[in-house]
């Protein structure tokens, strides 16, 4: 009894077996995995408003160049920008050593800067100006005839201001250079067109003035730079920038910053 319930047990093990091995499941299709971001690196300086700053409450760069970049990296292909704040004195050099693909922040295209980058074609053109205290008589820049200049060091500005003086002071943003000539501390301040009437609609406005613009000022156009010899780069952005302005919100975005600023 006992032998042919051992058979009997056997037999219903093999079938068990059997009926585990014969039916394998397919197996689950693995997860479809996410395609690659394509990500554009652009180096920028966050103490520059309106063309670009850093916004506290929400933890984000803003800015007319951060959202022209924004806009032309979306022409060009790319998911997302990722911005890297740097002193405007490290901009260009952060091409060369490939820390970013790309550097935007208000800057002006020269001859100089030129020799160690590429620069796109330009996608603002500006002036640069004197300002001065509010209620200053004098119009003309012959006024900062051997005067203290405050400028922001790496700036065309700086260079600029030693064709009125030799008393330059080098500061390391625009604010601060204005901030100098509010405290007394310079007499004259000299800056992008856009930058002084963005600060003093802003925050100055009856304290700071445009005295004048620069007379014979050809360092006017503003563009893109990239690292030295990258052609498929400039011309990408050149695409890009093309696009991006012939869209309604290119028009609306540009207006957002600027067209509050005739003082």
């Amino acid at each position: 009894m006992k032998k042919i319930l051992y058979v009997i047990l056997t037999v219903m093990c093999l079938f068990a077996l059997a009926g585990c091995g014969g039916t394998k499941k397919a197996d689950a299709p693995a997860p479809k995995q996410a395609a690659a971001e394509k990500v554009l690196r652009v180096g920028t300086d966050s103490d520059y408003p309106p063309f670009g700053y850093y916004q506290e409450a929400t933890k984000t760069f803003i800015g007319f160049d951060i959202e022209l970049m924004q806009g032309v990296a979306r022409q060009m292909g790319y998911s997302r920008v990722e911005f890297v704040d740097l002193e405007f004195n490290n901009l260009l050099p952060s091409l060369k050593d490939g820390q970013v693909d790309a550097v935007i922040a208000c800057m002006t295209i020269t001859d100089e800067r030129k020799k160690v980058a590429d620069f796109t074609e330009p996608y603002l053109v500006s002036s640069n100006v004197a300002v001065s205290p509010f209620g200053t008589e004098a119009r003309s820049v012959d006024a900062m005839k051997d005067k203290r200049i405050a400028v922001e060091v790496g700036s065309i500005h700086a260079k600029q201001a030693k064709n009125y003086s030799d008393n330059v002071i080098a500061c390391s943003n625009a604010e601060e250079a204005l901030k100098m000539v509010l405290d007394k501390k310079a007499d004259y301040a000299i800056m992008d067109n856009y930058t002084a009437r963005f600060f003093i609609t802003n925050y100055y406005n009856g304290k700071l003035s445009v005295m004048a613009a620069l007379p014979d000022d050809t360092h006017t156009n503003i563009g893109i730079a990239v690292a030295k010899g990258n052609k498929e780069m400039v011309e990408k952005l050149n695409a890009g920038l093309q696009d991006y302005q012939k869209l309604a919100a290119y028009y609306q975005m540009k207006k957002s910053y600027f067209g509050k600023m005739d003082i």
